[in-house]
């Protein structure tokens, strides 16, 4: 098969031109002008600029001369730009609408979180060492103050702690338990990744006289160590930063990114799933240590009435991402049944 194109042929190393005919065929290639004989050569010798749509198609010669078709859509017939063919295939542009959304929700919903959470597994301990370190420090200073409470009040509480810990295998060098007074968090627990436990002292008064009630908020943040559960925030903030940062082209941001760790940390709060995989967790060693879940409600029964009391102003921080409370004690109270 043959194909004609018309154009504009440029001399090499001059600025001379002259119209041209450019005379395709499946072994060679014919150049035809105006001013002297035709130059026969083999499609080997030329160089086909890459076609874009809308610029005219252009071919190099080896001596350096240049060949411009006049018709700037016209395309080589056995050289049609996948480009091209893309930009006029009308299923595919349709399908695309409808599909780059899709992939995009998946890699940022399911395909880097799930990346992230296997990825924990392979940390080593320094890092939510020095992570929860850091982090420590910086919540100590902006939102804590030493306790009011009286030393023997704390001094129950962290006496139930210890013992929970050792019945339960867990390492007692490894979590620490603070308590803090602190009109930020107010009635409150937090744990970092490092294993250190805050809980405050609205929160021990909150639940003065019931100290399994204590205990059970204490094993639910155990649980969100154990579980790895700030980590997996961490990797899952980077991960989907990442990801943006790559199909966007802000390289440049991964660096801050990875800096920004620390942030992430204290400002994302856990995911209700995370929160109900720490319920159970807390659930579970009540259970073990002789102790009726219910201390589980019943701690989440002040939490409701605080709740109630918060209404009608911004929410105590503690419940503003957490799962609907009732949920929280309807399982409580039917678990083991």
């Amino acid at each position: 098969m043959m194909q004609t194109i018309a154009g504009q042929y440029y001399y090499p190393k001059s600025s001379k031109s002259e119209c041209a005919q450019l005379v395709i065929s499946e072994d060679s290639v014919s150049l035809l002008l105006e001013e002297q004989s035709g130059v026969v050569t083999s499609g080997a010798d030329i160089q086909w600029r890459a076609t874009i749509p809308g610029v005219a198609l252009e071919a190099d010669f080896i001596d350096g001369g240049k060949f411009i078709a006049t018709d700037r859509h016209e395309r080589l017939h056995q050289r049609r730009s996948r480009l091209e063919t893309f930009e006029k295939n009308m299923p595919l542009i349709v399908a695309s609408v409808f599909l780059v959304p899709f992939l995009m929700w998946f890699i940022l919903a399911v395909a880097m979180p799930k990346l992230a959470e296997e990825s924990v597994a392979f940390i080593p301990q320094s890092v939510p060492n020095q992570m929860g370190e850091q982090s420590f420090k910086i919540i100590e200073e902006l939102f804590l103050s030493p306790s009011e409470l009286d030393v023997e009040k704390q001094e129950a509480v962290k006496a139930q702690w210890k013992s929970a810990l050792t019945q339960l295998s867990l390492p007692t060098e490894h979590f620490k338990l603070h308590v803090y007074d602190s009109e930020y968090f107010g009635p409150n627990a937090f744990a970092l990744p490092n294993g250190t436990v805050v809980i405050t002292d609205d929160l021990i008064n909150k639940l003065d006289g019931n100290p399994d009630a204590i205990l059970a908020v204490l094993l639910h943040e155990i649980g969100h160590v154990e579980l790895k559960h700030s980590l997996r925030i961490v990797a899952q903030s980077i991960s989907n930063t990442l990801a943006i940062a790559v199909v966007f082209g802000d390289v440049e941001g991964m660096g801050e990114a990875i800096l920004g760790t620390g942030s992430s940390l204290i400002l994302n709060a856990f995911s209700r799933d995370m929160e109900s995989e720490a319920d159970d967790y807390a659930l579970a060693k009540l259970v073990m240590l002789g102790k009726s879940p219910t201390a589980f409600s019943d701690a989440m029964k002040v939490f409701l009435a605080l709740k109630s009391e918060h209404e009608q102003g911004d929410l105590l921080k503690y419940l503003s991402s957490h799962p609907e409370i009732k949920e929280r004690i309807k399982k409580a109270e039917e678990f083991g049944l």
